[in-house]
C-alpha cells in the first residue's frame, strides 16, 4: 500500500482549511491606521488597531466608523476612531444628545476631540466594528484595548 494518496489528501485538506481560515479572518478583522490625536492618550497618531467587524456595540468600546456627513478635507481619513459613550435608548450625557435607536454617541479620549458633542450621534450602521487591539507598526499584536477610557474628563473643545 502506498501512502502517497493519503498524504496528498491530508495536505490538500490542510491547505483548504488554511485558505478558509484566512478568508474568514479577513472578513472578520481589519487593520486601521489612527490619524490625529482625538483618542490620546489611549491611541496616538500613527498607531494601528485591529478592528473586529461587528454590529453589537457597548458603552466603553473603541469603535471605528465612517466620517459623518459634512464638509471634510479630502486629505482626511475615511474612518474616525472614538469611544462609545452611549447606545440606543441612553439619555443625554457627557454633553452628547440622547441616543436614538440605531445610533451611537461617541467621544474621543482627548478632551479636545471632535465627536458627538459636535456632530451628534452617528448611525451604528456606519461603524466598521470595534477596535480590539493596538498593533505594532509591523503588524504584530501589541496590547489589547481597554473598555474604560483613560481620558475620562471630557471637556468642551475640539481637534480632529
Amino acid at each position: 500500500m502506498n501512502g502517497l494518496p493519503l498524504t496528498a489528501a491530508v495536505t490538500a485538506g490542510a491547505l483548504a482549511g488554511a485558505v478558509v481560515t484566512v478568508l474568514l479572518v479577513r472578513r472578520s478583522f481589519e487593520l486601521v491606521d489612527v490619524q490625529g490625536g482625538s483618542m490620546e492618550p489611549t491611541l496616538r497618531d500613527g498607531d494601528r488597531v485591529l478592528v473586529r467587524r461587528t454590529r453589537v456595540f457597548r458603552r466603553g468600546d473603541v469603535v471605528v466608523f465612517s466620517v459623518p456627513d459634512g464638509p471634510r478635507d479630502p486629505e482626511d481619513a475615511p474612518w474616525l476612531v472614538k469611544r462609545v459613550s452611549g447606545v440606543a435608548g441612553d439619555p443625554a450625557a457627557d454633553g452628547c444628545p440622547a441616543v436614538p435607536l440605531g445610533h451611537l454617541a461617541v467621544l474621543g479620549d482627548n478632551p479636545r476631540s471632535l465627536d458627538s458633542r459636535t456632530f451628534g450621534t452617528v448611525p451604528s450602521r456606519t461603524a466598521l466594528g470595534v477596535a480590539v487591539r493596538r498593533m505594532s507598526r509591523d503588524g504584530r499584536p501589541a496590547q489589547p484595548l481597554s473598555r474604560s477610557g483613560r481620558g475620562a474628563n471630557h471637556r468642551s473643545g475640539r481637534t480632529a
